[in-house]
């Protein structure tokens, strides 16, 4: 008989965002001006457990939803309670607040074993369920971190399971697939990336929530040891609203403006990509500057304008050097009509002019992700994007492989940029086991100490980043679009990297630092960051890191993996996606092919077709074509979207596409406030029109 402890949260209701909810001066979004509802992945999360109980053998087990907030958070586990919870605990304290997600992982594995003590009868016969990331954080690290601070096996993405042979099976996304996967044992993690069968609330069920008792602990009940603010390892700089997209939104009523759009766009092959990320090497360290109060890399430009005034002024003094500062002068300043400063400000922008040694050392590395013989393109982004990095801070780059037989990839890494490969092989590394994987990484970034580490946000590295970083007590940023080396020199931070993001489901934008850490970890969306060109030219050296697993360090036993079949060309000038709006699998089939056939012969351009991960998961075709986070990210000059719907997955995947056109029935979809060109109507009207105009022009 197991139990399931099902995390849930309350946040806000993003789909309530608008200009209003930010605050003028600065910037931060006013979530008291919003309603709140439980977070939808926890929803289906609750909904997910409800059918593992359903599933077991005795089917006695308790389901209890646990929640951390304030005291308001009690909402959400009303909810839970309505929807068939057997019980619900509410972990509220004031000492919580402002934690990041080590902050929040902790206290909620420390509240779990207090469940598990206190509510269960010490059991080990329990899952953690939960849902793979909360739309106001979209990190998906609390419950991997979770599982790490538990010791249990984490399984990460999944969409569905089933009873065989006495126990659970569950289905969850990989990269360019899916597999069938057992926890080795129990107790165990799950996050669950979807589940289309929501619970609903009885009438007797929501008097029955109204009417229950709450569990409520503070601190001192679960004694954490990572708490709130000074137990989190990442600060925020900045929180700001994202830019306004460059994308022209632009609605075409009829189908031969359409296709003339097509025509012009693909012939005039102007870039329009989305991508965040600037490669460039602008940063330059203080010992390397020309002028000793230059401080114009600061990481906002409210403190760059605070130190370019100070150095005006100290220089209009005759000042040559900020240690030569003492209290007369520093009266002198204060007394200036034109200069806001306090006595405490003025001395730490002077303690700030005055740091120059960076805060941290080693090199720059990337884990990289492969599939056993090729690298994923995401590992080869994330190389150039160290590159640029290690060469503001003068050190090298390193690339860590694990896996079976790895090594023959290690020559494409030093082609991208790389210097040092860090090869760790063992047969247990293959395939992908999250728990054996954090074993040798976590060992080789401790041994060698870089001072940043990235990972794809993939769902390999959503899961093995998170718990490295715990295991490390590092701080870690999910989901970056946007990596520079910056100061904070006010607070000593020198040439530290600032991590920028967007949150709330992409209506805010948040850049933030690492705090009390050896080394600054960040996962980069696919896509985003930018591959150099092979050189093959380039000479690095191969570091063979020898460890020692065993059977013990594996989590889970791997059923069936299922990974998309054939070979697709996605480096094509075109690509035509197709989604689940579209009818069937005939209908799919005809109207990506005749389109790209129209489209090649018209234009003489080399034309592949792709799919939303609905349209692969309703059979339409094999999942080697599915574009997005969880399938490949792409770049063409033109990216045609049938039928997709535009969730942020599936455009993160595309962002790097020089001109987006949609065709969608909906005249609401998301989609189509994030292309440039758009026709509302059926894709199997539209499709047959298009393709005849193509072809009369």
């Amino acid at each position: 008989m197991s139990h399931y402890i099902v995390l849930v949260k309350q946040v806000p209701d993003v789909t309530q965002i608008t200009d209003n909810a930010f605050d003028p001066e600065t910037g931060n979004l006013m979530r008291g001006k919003l309603a709140t509802v439980i977070n939808e992945l926890d929803a289906q999360a609750l909904a997910f457990a409800d059918r593992m109980r359903q599933l077991d053998a005795t089917s006695d087990g308790k389901v209890i939803a646990l929640t951390m907030g304030p005291p308001m958070a009690e909402e959400v586990l009303r909810y839970s309670l309505a929807r068939r919870a057997d019980m619900a605990v509410l972990l509220t304290d004031r000492s919580l607040g402002g934690a990041d997600t080590v902050a929040t992982a902790n206290p909620l594995a420390y509240a779990v074993r207090k469940i598990v003590k206190d509510l269960l009868g010490d059991t080990k016969d329990y899952f953690v369920v939960s849902g793979m990331q909360s739309v106001d954080g979209d990190t998906a690290q609390v419950p991997a971190q979770i599982a790490e601070e538990l010791a249990l096996p984490c399984i990460a993405y999944a969409t569905d399971v089933e009873r065989k042979n006495g126990h659970l099976e569950f289905t969850r996304i990989i990269s360019g697939g899916s597999q069938i996967v057992t926890p080795k044992e129990l107790p165990a993690v799950i996050t669950v990336a979807k589940y289309e069968y929501p619970l609903f609330a009885t009438f007797a069920g929501g008097r029955r929530a109204n009417d229950m008792k709450l569990v409520v602990w503070g601190t001192d009940d679960v004694k954490p040891t990572q708490i709130g603010v000074k137990g989190s390892k990442t600060r925020v700089i900045r929180v700001f609203p994202p830019p306004h997209t460059s994308r022209k939104c632009q609605a075409i009523e009829n189908v031969g403006e359409f296709a003339q759009l097509l025509i012009d766009s693909y012939k005039s092959n102007q870039g329009n990509g989305e991508a965040d990320d600037k490669t460039g090497a602008n940063y330059v360290l203080p010992r390397k500057r020309a002028d000793k109060f230059d401080r114009h890399y600061e990481g906002t430009k409210k403190e760059s304008e605070a130190f370019i005034n100070l150095a005006e002024k100290l220089e209009a003094l005759g000042i040559k050097d900020a240690a030569d500062v003492d209290e007369a002068i520093k009266e002198k300043i204060l007394a200036d009509i034109d200069t806001k400063l306090n006595k405490r400000t003025l001395d730490n922008l002077l303690s700030g002019m005055q740091a120059v040694k960076p805060s941290y050392s080693g090199e720059v590395w990337v884990i990289a992700e492969h599939d056993g013989s090729q690298m994923h393109p995401a590992t080869f982004e994330l190389i150039g994007k160290a590159r640029d990095l290690a060469d503001s801070l003068e050190t090298k780059v390193g690339v860590v492989i694990a896996g079976e037989k790895v090594e023959p990839m290690a020559e494409s890494s030093i082609e991208a940029g790389a210097d040092n490969i860090y090869v760790i092989d063992d047969d247990l590394l293959e395939p992908f086991d999250p728990a054996a994987h954090r074993t040798v990484v976590a060992e080789v970034v401790k041994k060698y100490g870089p001072q940043i580490a990235l990972y794809a946000a993939t769902p390999r590295g959503r899961v093995l980043a998170p718990m490295v970083s715990y295991r490390l007590g590092c701080g870690l940023t999910a989901d970056c679009t946007s990596l520079d080396i910056r100061d904070s020199s006010r607070k000593g931070d020198i040439a530290v990297l600032m991590q920028t993001r967007p949150a709330l489901g992409g209506n805010v934008m948040a850049t933030i630092c690492t705090k009390d850490s050896n080394c600054q970890m960040a996962t980069a969306r696919p896509g985003v960051m930018k591959r150099l060109p092979p050189d093959k030219s380039r000479k690095g050296s191969i570091i063979r890191h020898e460890v020692k697993l065993t059977k013990g360090d594996l989590s889970m036993n791997i059923i069936k993996t299922e990974v998309g079949l054939g070979t697709v060309n996605f480096d094509a000038d075109i690509i035509v996606s197709g989604g689940k709006g579209i009818s069937s699998k005939d209908s799919f089939e005809k109207c990506t092919s005749d389109l790209c056939k129209a489209l090649a012969d018209k234009l003489d351009a080399e034309v592949e077709y792709g799919a939303s991960r609905a349209a692969v998961e309703q059979g339409y075709v094999e999942r080697v074509h599915q574009v997005g986070q969880t399938g490949t990210a792409v770049g063409p000059r033109i990216y045609l979207a049938m039928g997709i719907s535009g969730a942020i997955q599936h455009m993160i995947g595309v962002a790097n596409s020089e001109t987006i056109f949609a065709i969608n029935s909906d005249p609401n979809a998301p989609i189509l406030k994030q292309c440039d060109y758009y026709i509302v109507g059926n894709v199997e009207d539209i499709v047959p029109q298009l393709v005849e105009t193509l072809g009369a022009k």
